[in-house]
């Protein structure tokens, strides 16, 4: 995506600007990080089925009723992100990670007040992570992975109230990649930048809402910074 694109920039101006430090010796094999910074997911669009009353469709007379189209946003807002590597080479490591953001969750049936639902966003990932160079005290890498996101809210939710979602969403299938660049400070802690893009479907109606689907998939795009705490 263009978001991805100011990832080298940035990795060159750090190279720039602290040019001083070499990391020859091996990097530390275990590494735990916190990071902050935003969440900002796309919506989509779909339809729902309008419900015809008996008296519409007399029994035994095929009838049918329009549908009518809805829409979903998602409120922009912070994100926390921690997690842990293990660099089993000098170049390559792999991590486990959890985040949480507490997006809103908006429905708008077409014609009809908007509609509230999800404010929690859940998600756990494992990626695999490619350091491009190791030997500076710049360290750009490239990540991809896979793992599982929740979306979720509270029951008394207008949106779950009216019976267009559960609660809970439940865990959907999600994979992310991105990159970004460890700034390494002294051996065991460095600064890390970075940007990712998580990949999930959109969130499910509930099977009796009517819904016949939100087209498209959902993207949550992550530029965050933090710090690294590095062990032997």
């Amino acid at each position: 995506m263009r978001s991805l694109r100011t990832i080298p920039p940035l990795v060159l101006l750090l190279v720039l600007v602290f040019p001083w430090a070499y990391a020859q010796d091996p990097p530390p094999r275990l590494e735990v990080f916190l990071e902050g910074g935003g969440s900002f997911l796309n919506g989509s669009s779909g339809q729902i089925a309008v419900i015809c009353p008996s008296a519409v469709c007399p029994v035994g007379v095929p009838c049918s009723c329009p549908s009518g189209a809805l829409s979903n946003t998602f409120s922009k807002t912070a994100r926390a992100f921690a997690g842990g590597r293990y660099r089993f080479t000098r170049h390559d490591a792999l991590e486990a990670s959890y985040s949480y953001s507490p997006n809103h969750f908006l429905l708008q049936p077409a014609g009809l007040p908007t509609l509230s639902g999800y404010n929690r966003v859940d998600l756990i990932s494992f990626n695999y992570v490619r350091y491009l160079w190791a030997k500076t005290s710049v360290q750009p890498f490239v990540t991809g992975g896979v793992g599982v996101n929740r979306f979720s809210g509270p029951s008394n939710a207008s949106a779950v109230v009216s019976g267009y979602f559960n609660a809970d969403n439940g865990w959907q299938f999600a994979w992310n990649y991105g990159g970004g660049a460890d700034l390494v400070l002294q051996r065991h802690l460095a600064l890390r930048l970075e940007l990712r893009d998580y990949i999930t479907g959109q969130p499910k109606p509930s099977s009796t809402s009517g819904i016949t689907g939100l087209t498209g998939t959902s993207h949550n795009i992550v530029p965050s910074a933090g710090i690294v705490f590095r062990f032997k």
